[in-house]
C-alpha cells in the first residue's frame, strides 16, 4: 500500500477512535480536536500497553484491530489529561 495512503487511514482510523473514546467517556476529554488527537497518539499507546502487558498482536484484524489499539489508547490519554491536567473548581 502507498505509504501516503497508509498514514491517511491511520490518521482517520485514530480521529475515529478518539471521537468514540469521547463518547464512551461521556463527552470528558479535551473537545473535538483534543479527543481526534487523542486518537492517533492512542494508536501508539495502544499497541506499547497491548505489547507491554503480553496481550497476543491483533494486527492481523487489519483496520478494526488499529481502531481497537487507537480507542484503547485514547481512553487510556484522555482518563490520565482528565485526572491530571484538567481542573474542575466544585463549590
Amino acid at each position: 500500500m502507498d505509504p501516503l495512503i497508509s498514514l491517511g487511514l491511520m490518521l482517520c482510523i485514530g480521529a475515529a477512535a478518539g471521537w468514540f473514546a469521547s463518547i464512551i467517556l461521556h463527552g470528558e476529554g479535551l473537545g473535538i480536536v483534543g479527543n481526534i488527537v487523542a486518537g492517533i497518539a492512542g494508536a501508539y499507546v495502544g499497541r506499547w500497553l497491548f505489547d507491554y502487558l503480553r496481550i497476543p498482536p491483533i494486527s492481523n484484524w487489519s483496520y478494526l484491530g488499529e481502531f481497537i489499539y487507537g480507542l484503547v489508547g485514547a481512553i487510556v490519554l484522555l482518563l490520565l489529561f482528565g485526572r491530571f491536567f484538567i481542573h474542575k473548581n466544585s463549590l
